[in-house]
């Protein structure tokens, strides 16, 4: 192990650079609630929500537009990963209900905060995130992952993708796994702010990635309004293979959302 000496100077630097991290990523601090989601209806608000149906990609290749996979029930949304029965067109092995609020409801330098519980399950991929509601001009790009959990993991994922971090600086830390009360309810939160983005579990921040001056896409969330995306998704290069389909259905609720903005 390398010891560097730190002068008196640069330890009141490293101080004050703290201070003011956390003066940037203080919870609450100067938010005022802009809008809230409590799912209290008889059924899933078409004016907010869109079902989202099957893609390409590892997240929505399960996907289908089922209804009994994305519903409320008692105040509360639930998505479904089941084991194709068969009853519909969708012939992918497995089914999962997601939505979106894409071109519906979207927010800019905002606090948006999410409880949601999920069971357990060998394949199981629920998640709980941001996308820009706008075309980003390439190579630009922007995601939050607020919550990503896998299997029957005791954590969550926690995560700011950009091109800077998928192209240019690949070895910067962009990433964070969190504790969480598994099986149970947990609150996932993020804050963007003009200097930094902030990632939160059950009121405790777990992660800050700080703007720096003069690196191209390295601060692309500042720019864009976001949307929400819930999702549950069964397989994936990431998760694995479900090979234990009787640990089926999964299920992710969602309790509520709520967003803030700072105090004009």
């Amino acid at each position: 192990m390398v010891r560097h000496s730190i002068t008196k100077g640069a330890r009141w630097a490293a101080l004050l650079s703290l201070a003011l991290l956390a003066a940037s990523c203080a919870t609450h601090s100067g938010w005022h609630r802009v809008w809230t989601e409590d799912f209290n209806g008889k059924e899933i608000d078409t004016k907010v929500w869109t079902r989202v149906g099957k893609g390409p990609s590892d997240w929505n290749d399960m996907m289908s537009l089922r209804p009994d996979l994305a519903r409320v029930e008692d105040g509360q949304l639930v998505l479904l990963g089941i084991q194709n029965d068969h009853t519909t067109a969708d012939t992918t092995a497995f089914l999962t209900g997601g939505v979106s609020s894409r071109h519906k409801k979207s927010f800019r330098m905002a606090r948006v905060e999410v409880r949601a519980k999920f069971s357990s399950a060998n394949g199981f991929w629920p998640a709980l995130w941001l996308m820009p509601d706008t075309i980003m001009p390439a190579p630009d790009y922007a995601e939050i992952d607020l919550m990503e959990h896998l299997r029957a993991d005791t954590f969550v994922y926690q995560t700011v993708h950009s091109h800077h971090t998928l192209h240019i600086d690949k070895k910067e830390r962009h990433s964070v796994t969190a504790p969480i009360r598994r099986d149970d309810w947990n609150t996932y939160a993020a804050e963007i702010h003009p200097d930094s983005l902030c990632l939160f579990t059950n009121g405790r921040k777990t992660f800050t990635y700080r703007r720096r001056d003069g690196e191209s896409y390295q601060f692309p969330w500042v720019n864009y309004p976001f949307y929400i995306i819930l999702s549950n998704q069964l397989g994936g290069k990431w998760v694995g293979p479900v090979d234990k389909p009787e640990q089926l259905p999964t299920e992710l609720r969602v309790d509520w959302i709520k967003v803030y903005q700072r105090k004009k």
